[in-house]
């Protein structure tokens, strides 16, 4: 007896949840995506910075990454 309430609360619950449990997981794929979105538009303003530095003289070394780049110019001024 309690274990057949036990197993229709459980279903009845699961039934429930789900659609919900679906719901939240496409609102978080949704803004994943947009924070996706505005670390790829971020890190082309950085690459565009970057390159701009090194269009005034001062060079980039090859084995440095773009981040390292600024802020290495931002330490020199």
């Amino acid at each position: 007896m309690t274990y057949d309430l036990f197993l229709n609360a459980y279903t009845v619950t699961s039934l429930v949840m789900f659609p919900i449990l679906v719901f939240i997981i496409i609102l978080l794929i949704r803004d994943l995506g947009k924070y996706s979105k505005l670390s790829e538009k971020i890190n082309h303003v950085v690459k565009e910075l970057s390159e701009d530095l090194q269009d005034k003289g001062f060079n980039k070394d090859s084995n440095e990454s773009v981040l390292k780049h600024i802020a290495r110019y931002i330490n020199k001024k």
